[in-house]
């Protein structure tokens, strides 16, 4: 079993953003980010990195010396669904096309799942629920088998040596990055200041005072001796 130190995968995620890659056994599709590889165990790899969208990612996989076929698992932090590829050199899938596949790990009952293909590579998820189911198997088979039903692909056998050390990391790296993201996060009732926001104005000086207002005589006062009759044209003067 060839093994390198486990590193903290915290510290790939900003190592990756830097151009790496996985290792020699597996270079990414070059529309994914690099991704780093930390650890080996039988003929599985564990790696960590980024997503395309700069979210933190685990994973494991397994690469064929013979013609560089992959079988991979990866989880997004932050996400619910453990998603699956395969990938072969040869393949050449138009965008978007349905693939069904079938999982067996050693005699366990197959799963059989709706996978989606393009370029070189499919991809596929399963039941958030049935992970659990998924990872005892994985660890206690010694072998699985991905078939294509409706293609011409023969099926792939896949050792499953180092399987149950690789979970095992698998599930440590989701645990630690999953704290360690949240830990980068605000808490939830917190309101940060709004970029660029404008502060209130301020003067040197106080308002200006508002004048009385006038007031008018009441409405029945009789106006005063020898003020002049209002006049009307047209109208002829009052007669004493």
């Amino acid at each position: 079993m060839q093994q390198s130190r486990y590193l903290n995968p915290l510290a790939l995620i900003l190592l990756a953003a830097g151009s790496l890659a996985v290792g020699s056994q597996w270079a990414p599709a070059a529309a994914d980010p690099p991704l780093q590889s930390y650890y080996h165990a039988g003929v599985w790899d564990a790696f960590s990195g980024r997503n395309a969208n700069g979210g933190a990612v685990c994973g494991v996989g397994t690469t064929s010396p013979a013609d560089n076929r992959r079988l991979s698992m990866r989880f997004d932090i932050g996400g619910a669904t453990r998603m699956f590829s395969a990938t072969k050199p040869g393949w050449s899938i138009p965008d978007n096309t349905p693939i069904p596949v079938v999982m067996q790990l050693g005699l366990n009952t197959p799963w059989s799942e709706q996978a989606t293909g393009h370029g070189n590579s499919i991809d596929w998820s399963i039941d958030p629920a049935a992970v659990g189911l998924f990872d005892q198997q994985f660890r206690a088979a010694p072998s699985m088998t991905l078939t294509f039903p409706d293609g011409n692909e023969p099926p792939w056998t896949i050792s499953l040596a180092g399987s149950s050390a690789i979970s095992a990391t698998f599930s440590r790296c989701v645990t630690d990055l999953t704290r360690q993201v949240q830990a980068l996060q605000p808490p939830p009732n917190s309101t940060p200041p709004s970029a660029g926001a404008t502060p209130p104005t301020t003067q040197p000086f106080g308002p200006p005072t508002a004048a009385p207002p006038e007031t008018a005589p009441p409405a029945d006062t009789a106006p005063s001796a020898g003020a002049p009759t209002d006049t009307q044209p047209g109208v002829p003067p009052p007669t004493h």
